[in-house]
């Protein structure tokens, strides 16, 4: 009799948010996504317009960053570029802003 091994599931990507800099207009983090035994490093940046808008100052910078990350993650088909301004991904996914803003 054959034995039913069940398949696992991939596991889901865990962002971790290394470092933060502030510059001109907002901040930049190295960021890194591990999944499984592979990861991979980003340079993301945010302005501080952006971050306002999303949470409307209620969470910290790299919060938001983390959230937005994860969000592109769930919904994107492609890896992340591996450095990209967080005000990108409403043009590769519309509807963070409100869905983002509604999960804050």
């Amino acid at each position: 009799m054959d034995s039913f091994r069940p398949s696992r599931a991939p596991s889901s990507p865990t962002v971790v948010v290394e470092v933060e800099r502030e510059c001109a207009a907002g901040w930049e983090y190295d960021v890194t996504i591990r999944q499984e035994d592979h990861a991979a490093s980003h340079t993301v940046t945010m302005s501080w317009r952006d971050h306002d808008y999303w949470c409307g100052g209620a969470m910290s910078p790299s919060r938001v960053v983390q959230a937005v990350i994860e969000y592109a993650l769930a919904h994107m088909g492609s890896p992340l570029p591996d450095r990209f301004d967080a005000a990108k991904v409403r043009r590769w996914l519309p509807r963070i802003d409100s869905e983002l803003r509604f999960a804050m």
